[in-house]
């Protein structure tokens, strides 16, 4: 089985999905996690036949931004090939907006402005991808836009922001949260895009030792990737 994974920024990786997917046996033998950086390489030219399931990491640009990245358009029909091909698809943040995008949604700069930090999250929906997942918990967000719902998708995830968290179409995911999200990312994250935290007036501290909350969003995320495999 291989995974394929699209990286849009360096600094947007997987994160603790590479501990997941490595303890289940990926990056072993025929067992293959391959990260594609979208930023240095052609993404027209991946065989979507080698892989088996695929990951849309997050970034900072928009799906609108399609002509500044002209990656995204490439990227834009791998994602609705692997959607075609009924292969399972975990989109992250960017990659949950991307998704949505393929699936005919609107994706745009929300009214509401940046989510940034440890917010409520309320399940909407219940299905067998998140059964474990509780009903309210914390996850780290980091965004200023949002999409509408896809059509024929569920609504399994909102904040108190935000309506639209997450969503489930088929064999495929999208969460405008970061589940992936370790320490060492997030503070990457909040020295590389200080500006935004003072912007919103967001203590850093505050977002890198709520410790507790990344060891339960790792459980979701453990069982998540258990479900989809």
């Amino acid at each position: 089985m291989k995974i394929l994974a699209i990286r849009h920024v360096e600094e947007e990786g997987l994160g603790y999905l590479y501990n997941v997917f490595s303890e289940r046996g990926f990056g072993i033998g025929t067992n293959i996690i391959s990260i594609y950086d979208v930023f240095k390489n052609n993404i027209s030219k991946i065989d979507l036949n080698e892989y088996n399931f695929l990951v849309i990491l997050g970034g900072y640009m928009g799906v609108y931004d399609h002509d500044k990245y002209s990656f995204l358009k490439d990227e834009f029909k791998i994602v609705e090939s692997a959607l075609n091909k009924d292969l399972p698809v975990i989109g992250i943040c960017l990659g949950s907006q991307i998704l949505a995008h393929v699936l005919g949604a609107r994706v745009y700069k929300g009214k509401e402005g940046k989510e940034i930090g440890w917010h409520k999250i309320y399940k909407q929906y219940d299905h067998k991808f998140i059964h474990n997942f509780p009903n309210e918990f914390k996850a780290f967000c980091w965004h200023g836009d949002t999409f509408d719902l896809p059509k024929d998708s569920l609504h399994i995830f909102s904040s108190d922001k935000y309506r639209n968290q997450g969503f489930i179409y088929k064999n495929s995911i999208g969460l405008q949260f970061h589940i992936e999200v370790d320490q060492n990312m997030i503070l990457k994250w909040a020295n590389l895009y200080s500006d935004e935290i003072n912007n919103e007036k967001i203590n850093k501290n505050s977002l890198i030792t709520d410790v507790e909350n990344i060891k339960k969003i790792h459980s979701y995320l453990v069982s998540l990737i258990d479900n989809m495999l």
